[in-house]
């Protein structure tokens, strides 16, 4: 799949023939079995990055080497970070048959799951274990409130959160499936949400998936001493913002750039997801497949909003 013009799936993406990438040095062919569409890959489309005409889009992968060497053979997972895209290096992606890839960014798949199912995972529970894990470093115990609890991302949130044995709140306009602790966040006030919740204490932790008008009243829901990450906010800040109730209650704020984390970093995380996968802590999301051929209805569908199904291309043609 081609980016030949920036702007709706229907008329910047092309299904053609390109020839089959090469492998440099340090680098590894694989066969794309799965690779799932994310909003990051229809925001590339419609032109917001400024990514160089034309181009392969797609981030997610799942699938097998088939260059020779050490690797060969070896059923493959992941994201990369930034591929298909303006930053870096500018690599195609993996929204084709085939891509080429540094070593360094492979992870070996997980065996309970399918290709189709390992494709979803992709940059959603990436996204989701940097920041609650490495980032936020979320303990046991400690309640997490997650706003668009209902996407992808805090989907995967959520439920790295049970495994850590924390308690999730979830924010959105949507209940999702298996959801205890549920706030509307289009009528609820959720600070006063939040601390009914929390005996009055505030939330521990906030992930923000959202931004916008969001921002702030997550932010208020949190404890003193609490802690933020947000992963996409509006371009404007919320109207009525203070710096002070962030000072005066000693919050931390941060927030995750995925585009820019170091590939053989993903590969990490990755690794670390595996042997979830593989016990059963983790699940993957329910998915719907399209053919390679078809990848622009896809990407209609991740922009028209999928409500919580994962969109996955299958390369090969086949079902994985």
């Amino acid at each position: 799949i081609v980016m030949q013009a920036s702007g709706p799936p229907e008329k910047s993406l092309a299904y053609r023939s390109e020839p089959v990438p090469e492998p440099g040095p340090g680098e590894v062919l694989v066969e794309v079995h799965a690779a799932a569409v994310n909003p990051l890959d229809v925001a590339n489309v419609a032109g917001y990055l400024g990514t160089p005409l034309p181009m392969i889009p797609g981030v997610d992968f799942a699938g097998v080497v088939v260059s020779d060497g050490d690797h060969a053979g070896q059923e493959v997972w992941g994201s990369g970070p930034a591929l298909g895209m303006a930053l870096g290096t500018k690599r195609p992606g993996t929204h084709a048959r085939f891509v080429a890839l540094p070593a360094t960014w492979l992870s070996r798949k997980p065996e309970r799951l399918t290709m189709t199912e390992a494709g979803a995972v992709g940059r959603a529970y990436l996204a989701a274990w940097e920041t609650v894990i490495n980032v936020m470093e979320l303990l046991p115990g400690e309640t997490i409130l997650i706003t668009g609890g209902a996407g992808m991302v805090g989907q995967a949130a959520t439920a790295i959160a049970r495994w850590r044995g924390a308690e999730p709140i979830v924010a959105d306009r949507r209940r999702p499936d298996g959801v205890e602790h549920f706030i509307d966040s289009s009528r609820a006030d959720m600070r006063e949400a939040v601390l009914g919740l929390t005996e009055g204490r505030g939330a521990d932790l906030v992930l923000d998936t959202k931004g916008g008008a969001l921002f702030e009243p997550a932010l208020r829901s949190l404890r003193f001493g609490g802690r933020m990450a947000g992963i996409f906010s509006a371009p404007e800040p919320p109207p009525g913002f203070t710096p002070a109730e962030i000072y005066n209650r000693q919050l931390r704020v941060t927030g995750l750039a995925s585009v820019f984390m170091d590939g053989t970093d993903a590969a990490r995380v990755f690794d670390q997801l595996r042997p979830l996968f593989d016990r059963g802590f983790l699940v993957p999301p329910a998915v719907r497949t399209w053919p390679l051929k078809n990848s622009a209805e896809a990407y209609q569908a991740v922009q028209d909003g999928s409500a919580g199904i994962k969109q996955v291309l299958l390369p090969t043609g086949g079902v994985a």
